[in-house]
């Protein structure tokens, strides 16, 4: 299986492969993302046929300009080049090429920004809240323009919507479905950056998340960062599931968690209903 990806903090296309072997054994036929980012899941499984129907909540309308952010990116790194900056991983720009690229992209939205700033922002500021005009002080490699064309164009058979978690969960998930297997990647409980549009995302609206999909009873994906407090609160709900984790390596030589674990539910007989 070749997976494809694109440069977006916090993908999880290292857990691609690992999605697909859980789909086909149990077999879903329909992937339904609470929370879209990258759509990365979505866009693989749909790619290769795993299974029939895929819908990613792209809360933050992310994609809905790709095209156009993949081809200013081409143009605007095409530029710098001609003015003579040169790509490093280790090395800032020096002040009069950061001063070039910062006020070129002062009035940018915030989706291109975003997009931009795997070339132009350190790892660890990526994941804060809001991209900082003043944090593009880097000019480095990262995923081609070529592959961002062949993302997209995949991700045009996903069906991608725009809708607050709680009224995606009702348009989307259908109760007690065998069929469908749902992905939940939230804003994590022990990350720092919890911020969901403008809310805060913490305990009581990951509780409040866990009970809509306990009612639903729709097999689903967890992700969340470390073990211990994850599995404690799904065996809060007395959850049949299983886990594992893996250690994500972050900038600075920095580690952590990154906890999934797959929930499933048994038929309900039609007397139960």
């Amino acid at each position: 299986m070749q997976v494809i990806k694109t440069g977006f903090s916090g993908n999880k296309s290292n857990r691609v492969k690992e999605i697909a072997e859980l789909t086909r054994n149990g077999k879903y036929t329909r992937i339904v993302e609470i929370f879209g980012g990258s759509c990365v899941i979505s866009n693989n499984l749909l790619k290769e046929k795993i299974v029939e129907e895929a819908i990613a909540n792209d809360y933050d309308h992310y994609f809905d300009n790709f095209e156009e952010h993949i081809h200013f990116k081409e143009n605007f790194i095409e530029k710098l080049l001609k003015l003579g900056l040169e790509k490093s991983k280790e090395r800032r720009m020096s002040k009069e090429h950061q001063e070039v690229v910062q006020n070129s992209l002062k009035d940018k939205d915030k989706n291109l920004l975003k997009y931009l700033s795997k070339n132009f922002v350190f790892s660890s500021k990526r994941a804060a809240a809001e991209i900082k005009i003043q944090d593009f002080i880097y000019f480095t490699n990262d995923i081609t323009i070529e592959k961002d064309l062949e993302y997209i164009k995949h991700l045009k058979n996903v069906k991608l919507d725009s809708l607050d978690y709680k009224e995606f969960i009702e348009k989307y998930i259908n109760a007690g479905d065998r069929k469908t297997l749902v992905v939940v990647d939230p804003p994590y409980l022990n990350s720092s950056q919890k911020q969901y549009g403008d809310e805060f995302f913490g305990l009581e609206k990951t509780i409040k998340l866990l009970n809509s999909l306990k009612e639903k009873r729709n097999d689903f994906i967890f992700f969340n960062q470390i073990k211990e407090d994850s599995i404690e609160l799904l065996k809060l709900y007395d959850f049949n599931f299983e886990y594992n984790t893996r250690i994500s390596y972050m900038s600075a030589g920095r580690k952590r968690e990154d906890f999934m674990a797959h929930i499933r539910f048994s038929a309900v007989s039609k007397s139960e209903q």
